[in-house]
Formats: structure tokens, sequence, C-alpha cells
């Protein structure tokens, strides 16, 4: 008894049925990556408005005077990095035990997180084409199977899904890949001035 035909069918019906789950995947992706978009534009102008480089490094000393950062600074920082300032002082005037042990939990903390930033974009690097490709070659099986009946109709809209999910796909992985090289940069940066801060609000 043969049962390869059967192996056959049960692997094209699960095929078959993940395209409907790879399309909408790739709509998600899309729609969520216009919303990063806005908010990456955003962040985009502010850091571009203000290059907190040579600004945080003018104010190193107000900030060692007054163990916290300036409100003339904080305005401009990115949010996570003020959040971070708030937090240190919390600890620097908690009076508290530990206090380095804590500074150092925070600082890993902050790192982390900024680090989780950038994997969520990066894995749009890796899923988007792969989505293209699964939405790409399961409509080009069922389009295959309708030739083989004489379905040119069922053919060409095969044909159609599998080349715009290819193009989406495509797409998805360039534009994450821009963002997630930009937010890398974005997170060296704001890692230094984190450190510098740290070094500021604690130094005798």
């Amino acid at each position: 008894m043969n049962i390869f035909p059967a192996f056959q069918t049960i692997l094209y019906t699960i095929s078959t049925a993940l395209l409907y789950p790879v399309v909408i995947l790739l709509i998600f992706l899309c729609l969520w990556l216009m919303v990063y978009a806005g908010g990456f534009l955003a962040e985009l102008v502010k850091r571009k408005h203000f290059r907190s480089d040579r600004h945080l490094a003018n104010f190193l000393e107000d900030i060692k005077k007054a163990e916290r950062l300036p409100p003339e600074l904080s305005k401009n920082l990115p949010l996570h990095v003020t959040s971070y300032a708030n937090e240190l002082n919390d600890i620097v005037h908690g009076g508290i035990g530990f206090r380095d042990e804590k500074i150092e939990d925070l600082n890993q903390r902050k790192e982390h997180s900024l680090a989780r930033e950038v994997d969520k974009i990066r894995l749009i690097v890796r899923i988007g084409p792969s989505l293209g490709l699964m939405g790409t070659l399961i409509p080009m099986g069922t389009g295959l199977a309708g030739l083989t009946q004489g379905n040119m109709a069922q053919l060409s809209s095969s044909l159609i899904l599998a080349f715009t999910t290819t193009v989406v796909g495509l797409a998805l992985g360039i534009t994450a890949h821009f963002f997630s090289v930009v937010k890398e940069r974005w997170v060296t940066e704001d890692m230094r001035h984190i450190n510098l801060i740290t070094e500021a609000m604690t130094k005798n």
C-alpha cells in the first residue's frame, strides 16, 4: 500500500491552511511598522534638533552639583534617559543600603530594556521576508494545481497574490533593517549618555 499520496495530501492541506495566517500577519506587520515609523520620525526630528553629545558634556558639572538633570536638559533628552536619571536620583537620595549595587542593577536593566527595543524591530527584518516567501510559495502550489485542470483564472489570481506577498515581505525587511541600524546607533548613544549621567550624579 502506497501511503505517500496521503502524506502529500496532508502537507498540501497544511500548506494551504497557512495562507490566511501569513497574509494576516503581513498586513498586521505593515500596520505596526507604519505606527512605528511615526514614532521613529518624531524621535529623529527631536534628536536632530538637539545634539545631546555636546550639550550633555557642558552640563556634567551642573549634574554633579544638583545630582539631577537640569530642566533645560531634561526636556531635550529622550524619555528613557530622563526616566533613568529620575530613578537614579531616587537611589542617590534614598539613603538606603547597597547603593552601588542598586545603581549597577538599574544601569543593566536600562541597557537590557534598550536592547529589547532594538530586538523588536530586528525581528521583523527576518520575519517579513520569510512570510513573503511563504506567501509566494503557497499560492504557487494552488495555482499549479489549477493549471493541471486548465483553470487559468485560478493560476492568474494565485500568481498575483504570490508576487504581491513577495514585494510586501521584502519591503518590510528593508524598512525594518533601516530602522534597526539607526536604532542601534541611538541605543549606543543613549547608553553613553546614561553612563555619563551616572558618573556625574554619583561622583564624590
